[in-house]
């Protein structure tokens, strides 16, 4: 799009109406439709119109309206005229209006739109009526998100004057060594026409200057075009460090007069027209599983935007909106955003050109449905998408759309990754993120890199990384396109404290249609508070989901970034939506975690641990014997291996410090480090082993692990001899060596083996059912009920073949839900601050306690332990429970006591916390 002589945009007196209807309504350009009141589901079409006085025009002179996106396909009228349509609703686009007005004039602009029509009641569920049915186009995965997509004018409008040759595309790109080349496109020919080039450096000091004709072939459409290659001096490359950028403007020049006027003689005419883009000089390339930038590693931290602004419907936010988020991102330690099945105005570009962010751009294919139409707008719409962002230097990386399955084929993504990969350059381009192998779609890859959306719990993390990354694959990037996610509970009480609840949580289905949401059940969540007893607790809960969603993000995070294999990551996600919590941000636009504290583990420099392996020989063969890293009894050897992942900026010499230490006392144990040698950016290694003997503690206690790592570069003066720092921090906790020695008589009813070595902890402990004993037990049986009932006690350890009475239902442990220790006296003096953290690792389970399900007897009164609030559906599921049962007593618990699922440790002996918890558990059967 040229810049006009003269641009005057349409922004104040619209008025819409749905189509059909005789009154009219203010609206708001850019805006949408639904904040007039048209429903939300209502597709339209929708009639917008503004009056405008139509400027006097020169000789050869031309007026166009320029949209900068309509939502989703439209038809221009001036006066009643057609004069346009376009379809697509996130790229800009022209029409022109010349003959269609009379100068000096006033007319009347009419827009009518039609957007994608939403769906019933989740994904799979029959489109409302509609032309244009969501899955049959590039929609993106807004409607998921609240339901529904926006339509109307959402970007400026504007009327502009031209000449009668424009710009179409100007291409310019540049390398660190400074060449420079600029390609440009017109949307017409022009005799005697020549483009002059001006490019000025970071300063706005003019470095270059050049004209060329117009006439040789330039976008490969056929239009005339003229191509600059220079070489800029001393240049200066864009990096997120240093966001150097150049302006380059470019002029359409003429001496050309248009054919004879009424009185035979020559007009003359001004054709002229200009276009000034910014630009970087850099590169991005793969060598090997290394993403380069300027030919040095980069290691993209990115976050997940899905284009969702709580406050407006439409993916406008503005840019002082935009500039703030940007700034706050790095702020945290990320360099990136992954614009997820979006794209936004141009202003978000420039601002990310601006800060040094980079961008991965997501083309808006998700779910679909590819009908025929679906095909031709997506041929198109990819290419003008493409075209308006290659230019920018912080878009790095493309993706074709996201979790396709087997629907979209070869036949479609082998000619749109060429095409892309021909649009785009050197930026690093895949047809499907999240991969065919793991969504059933295509498994012939179109793809500079691999992709991944783990979405895991953390006992089972590490084994899913090496399943997905195999020995055999050729070695390239590997990203993590979307990832680490972990939903926190939203207090209903502080939305309503800050004004009106927000439309997505009324139970009106007028108001809150479901749409294309599979998750509906924020309108349930205050009755479903209330019943189970919740309400109340908000704050509370609210507080312990933050602290779980920070320690999953932290384990998580160090697990990637301590492999050499992987390359960067995308974390679910920017801010709190109607369909999941999960947000960096809230839905008041606050921030959830401390920034330094979320820095220390996604930053350059990120300090993780690693572990001694061991190994077991268990039925004939040698298995991975796994710990607990987090959990030691005393006076055992620990060894925490720091191991330093290193995509900061230069090469240097590490030193840096360790200790282990109480809270408010003197650190038992610490030490120093200074590796051998220069460590380079994109390396992962280790740096010292933490060694010590755990103290000797009467009870249990935790500890904390700290780091300080620093990467300088002696003898370096300047920009690059700056000093990078970074600081980490891991809970640890210690228990008594002899956790049984106070439990009293056991018995063991464990028909399956599950807790085989608690007689490595237990030795004294019995088998069978004693009434002097408590019973552990890992199967219901009708002596155990007859037990208990008779004033036994007893642990019941549940899991899918234990039977009896107690239901159970399938839920993430760590992910969605929010754990809360109860104040229960058999806790004991296990450790917690009311929340669940790691010394939990070794018993997480997927399962948990359902009373809906099953038949427990009426009159056995339960008392939770451990409780489970689902921040998804503020459902509430227990992992431990008191029963009153009969004359005895019964705790029920889904806990793995035993480990062993995923990198837990196997066996009870080797499960330091868990077997802590479970002996308090029966000392306190015992004594009450």
């Amino acid at each position: 799009m040229g810049l006009a002589r003269t641009h005057q945009r349409l922004s104040d007196g619209w008025q819409v109406r749905r189509a059909g209807m005789a009154d009219w309504h203010p609206v708001q350009v850019p805006g949408c439709w639904e904040d007039t009141g048209i429903a939300k589901d209502d597709p339209g079409p929708v009639d917008y119109r503004v009056s405008f006085d139509v400027p006097d025009l020169g000789p050869g002179e031309r007026l166009r309206l320029r949209f900068g996106a309509v939502s989703y396909a439209c038809t221009v009228y001036v006066d009643e005229q057609p004069v346009g349509e376009h379809v697509g609703m996130w790229d800009a686009f022209d029409v022109e209006v010349t003959a269609a007005v009379q100068p000096g004039a006033r007319s009347t602009l009419r827009v009518r739109a039609e957007k994608p029509a939403s769906l019933t009641g989740g994904p799979d569920a029959p489109p409302v009526p509609g032309s244009y049915p969501t899955r049959e186009t590039l929609v993106g995965f807004l409607p998921y998100v609240w339901g529904h997509v926006h339509g109307g004018i959402w970007q400026d409008a504007s009327l502009v004057v031209t000449g009668p040759v424009v710009f179409g595309d100007v291409h310019a790109t540049g390398t660190p060594d400074g060449a420079l080349s600029v390609e440009t496109s017109l949307s017409g020919e022009w005799p005697g026409s020549k483009v002059a080039l001006t490019v000025t450096d970071p300063d706005g000091a003019v470095v270059a200057e050049d004209v060329r004709e117009a006439g040789s072939p330039g976008d490969g459409e056929g239009n005339p075009a003229a191509r600059f290659d220079l070489r800029l001096p001393s240049p200066r490359p864009w990096s997120p460090e240093q966001p150097d950028l150049y302006t380059v403007r470019v002029r359409l020049l003429t001496n050309a007069r248009a054919d004879a006027g009424a009185d035979g003689s020559d007009i003359d005419v001004a054709p002229s027209d200009e276009r000034t883009v910014r630009i970087g000089l850099r590169t991005v390339a793969a060598d090997g599983a290394r993403l380069l930038l300027n030919d040095a590693p980069v290691y993209p931290r990115m976050i997940l935007s899905w284009g969702w602004n709580p406050d407006v419907l439409y993916a406008n936010p503005g840019p002082d909106r935009v500039r703030a988020d940007l700034l706050e991102l790095r702020r945290l330690g990320f360099n990136g955003v992954k614009l997820c099945l979006w794209f936004p105005p141009d202003y978000y570009f420039d601002l990310a050109d601006e800060l040094g962010m980079l961008i991965w751009v997501e083309l808006p294919m998700w779910l679909p449905h590819p009908t025929e139409h679906f095909r031709g707008q997506l041929d198109t719409e990819a290419e003008r998408l493409v075209r308006a962002a290659r230019t920018h230097p912080s878009v790095v990386l493309y993706t074709l759309g996201c979790e396709l399955s087997a629907v979209v084929g070869d036949d479609v993504l082998g000619p749109l990754y060429a095409k892309v990969k021909g649009l785009v350059g050197d930026a690093l381009v895949r047809d499907n993120s999240g991969s065919g192998e793991a969504y059933g779609g295509l498994l012939t890859e179109y793809a500079d890199f691999y992709d991944h959306h783990l979405y895991c719990e953390l006992q089972h993390f590490r084994e899913t990384l090496e399943h997905f990354a195999p020995g055999f694959r050729e070695p390239k990037p590997w990203l993590f396109g979307e990832f680490c996610d972990l939903d926190t509970f939203r207090d209903l009480r502080r939305l309503d404290a800050a004004g009106p609840r927000p439309w997505w949580l009324s139970d009106d289905p007028e108001v809150n249609p479901q749409g294309a949401r599979w998750q509906y059940d924020s309108h349930l969540h205050e009755p479903r508070l209330r019943a189970n007893g919740f309400w109340d607790r908000g704050n509370q809960l609210e507080e312990i989901s933050r602290k779980q969603a920070l320690l999953h993000r932290k384990v998580t995070l160090e697990t990637v970034r301590l492999r050499a294999d992987t390359s960067g990551y995308v974390i679910t996600g920017e801010r709190d939506t109607p369909i999941s919590t999960a947000g960096l941000w809230d839905d008041l636009g606050e921030l959830k975690v401390d920034a330094e504290e979320f820095r220390g583990f996604n930053d350059n420099l990120v300090v993780g641990l690693g572990w001694d392996r061991r190994r077991t020989w268990l039925a004939g063969g040698d298995r991975p014997a796994y710990g607990d890293p987090w959990c030691h009894l005393e006076g055992a050897l620990v060894r925490a291996h720091l191991v330093l992942a290193h995509h900061g900026r230069d090469p240097g010499v590490v030193t840096g410090e360790w200790s282990v230490g109480f809270e408010g006392e003197e650190p038992f144990a610490h030490g120093t480090y200074a590796p051998a040698g220069v460590r380079s950016p994109g390396t992962v290694g280790e740096l010292a082993v933490a060694e010590f003997t755990a103290p000797a503690v009467d009870r249990p206690r935790q500890a904390v692990v700290r780091n300080r790592t620093r990467v300088g570069t002696p003898g370096v003066t300047g920009p690059r001899g700056t000093t990078e720092e970074t600081a980490n921090s891991w809970p640890m906790w210690f228990f008594p060596a002899r956790p049984f020695d106070d439990a009293g008589a056991l018995t063991l009813a464990d028909p399956g083996g599950r807790l085989a070595d608690l007689a490595k902890l237990a030795p004294e402990a019995g088998t069978g059912l004693s009434s002097t004993a408590v019973a552990i037990a890992t199967r219901w049986s009708g002596e155990l009920d007859d037990h208990v009932r008779s004033g036994g006690r007893a642990v019941l350890l549940v899991d899918a073949a234990s039977g009896g009475p107690f239901g159970t239902v399938a839920v993430p442990f760590w992910r969605e839900g929010v754990k809360v220790p109860e104040p229960h006296p058999a806790w004991g003096d296990f450790p917690h601050d009311g929340s669940v953290s790691l010394q939990f690792a070794g018993c997480a389970t997927d399962l948990a306690l359902d009373w809906n399900v099953g038949s427990i007897p009426a009159g056995a009164e339960v008392s939770p332990i451990l409780r489970r609030v689902d921040a998804r559906t503020a459902q509430v599921h227990d992992y431990a429970a008191e029963l009153r049962w009969g004359a005895g007593r019964l705790i029920v618990s889904t806990l793995r006591f035993e480990g062993s699922a995923g990198d837990q440790p196997r066996g009870l002996a080797r499960n330091t916390g868990a077997a802590y918890l479970l002996s308090r558990w029966a000392r306190y059967l015992r004594e009450v």
